[in-house]
């Protein structure tokens, strides 16, 4: 009997034993579960921060690169206009260069400026006057005087049908701006033995005067 109730202690102690041990392991579940939830928070609270993070680099880089962009158009921008006003600036001074240089053809011994003298057409219709009545601009009419028609990078005593003096058809002379200025000064001291009797023209402006109005009347020949 003693045996009896000494295994039903036991049996009992062991039964208690076993409530505690439970009760402990409960608590234990659930401190690993809090805990387990609290690391899930945290890493989700740190994967947003990260999230955020990361996005507002992301909107940090697209709003650089936008403003770089944009700086680079207006660079390229201004740069395009700068070229274009250089090039129209270019081409503006290729022009008055090239018009400076027809002017200054104009003005050479091709046209209207002799010995540093800017002949006047007009003004030199009335100087010519005083030659008509030996010389005329037509081509192929000889009156007193030869046709003037094309005498300028001709030679002296060359105009076909006309008959010079020795000393014209021999001086080797070609005729120039330049060389009929010095010529209508004193033709007889120019070529000496020449048979035209116009005294000259003392005027160095009516000079310049007339062989403008020759080159632009037809002296020039086929080139004017």
């Amino acid at each position: 009997m003693m045996k009896l109730r000494l295994f039903g202690a036991l049996i009992a102690s062991a039964a208690l034993a076993a409530c505690g041990g439970g009760g402990e392991d409960s608590g234990d579940t659930s401190a690993a579960d809090t805990s387990a939830d609290s690391a899930v928070e945290q890493t989700a609270a740190a994967a947003e921060d990260t999230a955020d993070t990361a996005v507002d680099a992301a909107e940090d880089t697209a709003t650089d690169m936008a403003d770089a962009a944009s700086d680079a158009a207006d660079d390229m921008a201004g740069a395009a206009e700068d070229a274009a006003e250089n090039m129209a600036g270019a081409a503006q001074d290729a022009a008055d260069e090239a018009m400076g240089a027809d002017e200054s053809a104009a003005g050479s011994e091709e046209g209207f400026t002799i010995a540093g003298l800017t002949g006047d057409p007009e003004a030199g219709r009335r100087v010519f006057a005083r030659c008509r009545s030996c010389h005329v601009l037509e081509e192929g009419v000889n009156r007193v005087g030869p046709s003037l028609y094309g005498i300028f990078g001709r030679e002296t005593g060359s105009v076909e049908g006309f008959r010079y003096s020795d000393a014209n058809a021999s001086a080797g002379i070609t005729w120039t701006g330049e060389t009929m200025f010095e010529y209508l000064e004193n033709p007889r001291e120019y070529i000496p033995g020449t048979i035209m009797a116009f005294p000259g023209l003392r005027s160095e402006q009516d000079r310049a005067d007339v062989i403008a109005y020759i080159k632009a009347n037809g002296g020039l020949g086929d080139e004017g």
